[in-house]
């Protein structure tokens, strides 16, 4: 290689390496600042989360500030995530080019050191010097440039790793926040005046229908007989909110309608993936029909809109409320099962409660009649 494939070649590296290291450096400050900002609005939302419980409607107001303080967090666990990587990447790119970093430093030095004369001789003759000493004062620039940004990548991953440090506090006390908020609502689910009953329970055939039912459909067809001393009124018609109802639960949707599963199981409701401990909540008025364990389906609450029409929430962990309530709308309905929260490895996997990553699941079925239908026809 001629002494000017070296030079050139040299410049096209430096040109690169500049553009690779600004790029990367920008990258970094975003998702700072993307974290920032979602500690922000974690501090916000805990003042919200404080002042419900002080509010005149404390259910309710908690019920929304909870919901509101989980999406939140979602927000911080993805920024949290996402800065971990970007750490995580920022220190490889300054590992893996240890050496070439090292080289230019060299070179840099060398250029320094020499004197002006030495720098332009050039073997192939003096219009070589000439072009040889043309390049060389463009290199120059270039790696001093690039000292400048190698300085600035590594005050961006001292930056990253405190706010990260930040992150992680904030998120700690968020989740500690929350399980006060969860023991806040349960106080005044327990404390707040009593909700109307439409009806009262037998026991017995409700026994008998819980040892009868071999799948939710079964017991959901039959859950009417354990009513006793039931009005005939209904509460107001639903139908003309079909489509624009939000689901019970902050989550993302795992199955369909009468999708297969792995077994090829095909089921007439759908599945969210949700967080452990996510609040799920009555998306309209109802009538409560069920509340409490049924098969394998874990804790489920069966509610009545309108007289014919049935939602049906299947997996919850903890439960509000008593068969025979008539629960306002945005009513508390349970919380999803508990989890062992490992802070550690939110910023290695990603793979645990708070991580981001939805662990657990609500099945949600509507039935109109003996008629399964299309929840996602009824839920925005």
């Amino acid at each position: 290689m001629t002494g000017k494939t070296k030079n050139n070649t040299l410049f096209a590296f430096m040109i690169l390496i500049g553009t690779f290291y600004s790029n990367s450096v920008l990258c970094q400050s975003s998702k700072a600042l993307e974290t920032i900002f979602a500690i922000e609005a974690l501090d916000a939302a805990t003042a919200d989360l404080k002042n419900a419980n002080n509010a005149k409607k404390r259910v309710k107001s908690l019920s929304q500030a909870i919901q509101s303080y989980e999406e939140t967090l979602a927000i911080l666990r993805i920024s949290i995530r996402d800065l971990s990587l970007q750490q995580t990447q920022l220190q490889n790119i300054l590992d893996n080019n240890e050496n070439e970093v090292m080289q230019l430093l060299g070179v840099l030095a060398t250029f320094q050191k020499a004197p002006i004369a030495g720098q332009m001789l050039h073997p192939e003759g003096p219009l070589a010097t000439a072009r040889s000493g043309m390049i060389i004062s463009d290199v120059i620039p270039i790696l001093q440039k690039n000292v400048e940004q190698l300085r600035d990548q590594i005050t961006t991953l001292e930056k990253l790793s405190e706010t990260q440090f930040a992150a992680q506090n904030s998120l700690q006390t968020g989740l500690s926040e929350l399980q006060k908020a969860h023991t806040n609502l349960g106080r005044a689910i327990a404390n707040r005046e009593a909700l109307p009953k439409r009806f009262s329970t037998d026991p017995k055939k409700l026994e008998l229908l819980l040892k009868a039912s071999k799948d939710l459909e079964t017991f959901a067809e039959s859950v009417q007989t354990i009513a006793i001393n039931e009005p005939s009124v209904s509460l107001p018609s639903v139908r003309e909110r079909k489509g624009n109802l939000n689901l019970p639960v902050r989550g993302k949707i795992l199955r369909k309608f009468k999708e297969a599963d792995a077994a090829g199981v095909k089921r007439s409701g759908i599945i969210l993936a949700t967080d452990p401990r996510a609040i799920v909540i009555s998306p309209t008025a109802a009538t409560i029909r069920y509340l409490g364990p049924l098969l394998d389906y874990g804790n489920v609450a069966i509610l009545e809109p309108e007289n014919g029409l049935l939602f049906v929430f299947a997996g919850m962990d903890t439960l509000y409320g008593e068969i025979g309530q008539v629960i306002p709308a945005l009513s508390p309905i349970g919380l999803m099962p508990r989890q062992v929260a490992d802070i550690d490895k939110i910023f290695k996997t990603g793979a645990n409660i708070y991580s981001g990553k939805l662990s657990e699941t609500l099945y949600v079925e509507v039935r109109s009649g003996s008629v399964s239908e299309n929840p996602l026809d009824w839920f925005k």
